[in-house]
């Protein structure tokens, strides 16, 4: 069975997609304003139903703590990578390493990876990353030094990398939970 866990974030709503025996995250999706509209993304892409453990719990905090400036470890035995190609892993380990208040060109982590011509293959594999926050994708930028593309938009990615550079983003308002 695949549950959700909605968590209120000082950037918004994010949510975590995961199965709970053994627990393993699936998804990881980018906050949003609305905490319904978040559902009904989550509905149109999976059959989940609401639901938490304690391993979700404390991943959710960690997340809300990436969100007021704290960096986040990316936590890989519980991330399910059963559905990504070795490249595109060693793609996703290899923006894993680029420190928070950094950032790498599309170039920069090809080469990394040992295919240093494969600057699309980097950004498509980032385009489809299932677990952005936890695997920072948003520090990926054109090698000009532009934001480049970003599943959440280029205001966002704007936004966490400020965040993460301390230069007091403001947060996304957002109604928070009771």
């Amino acid at each position: 069975m695949i549950f959700y866990h909605i968590c209120p974030t000082a950037f918004g709503y994010t949510a975590i997609l995961f199965q709970a025996e053994p627990f393993l995250v699936k998804r990881i999706f980018l906050p949003h304003s609305h905490e319904r509209g978040l559902k009904k993304k989550i509905q149109g892409l999976a059959l989940a139903k609401p639901g938490h453990t304690p391993a979700v719990l404390d991943l959710c905090k960690d997340i809300q703590a990436y969100f007021e400036g704290i960096p986040i470890k990316t936590p890989w035995k519980l991330l399910n990578l059963s559905g990504l190609t070795p490249l595109q892993r060693s793609v996703l380990e290899a923006v894993a390493t680029v420190p928070h208040g950094e950032v790498r060109s599309y170039g920069q982590i090809a080469a990394q990876d040992g295919h240093p011509r494969a600057c699309r293959f980097v950004g498509t594999t980032l385009a489809r990353n299932p677990f952005p926050i936890l695997i920072p994708c948003h520090r990926i930028v054109r090698a000009d030094g532009s934001p480049g593309g970003f599943y959440g938009g280029t205001d966002l990615k704007k936004r966490m990398l400020l965040l993460e550079k301390r230069k007091g983003v403001r947060p996304m308002p957002s109604r928070k939970a009771p």
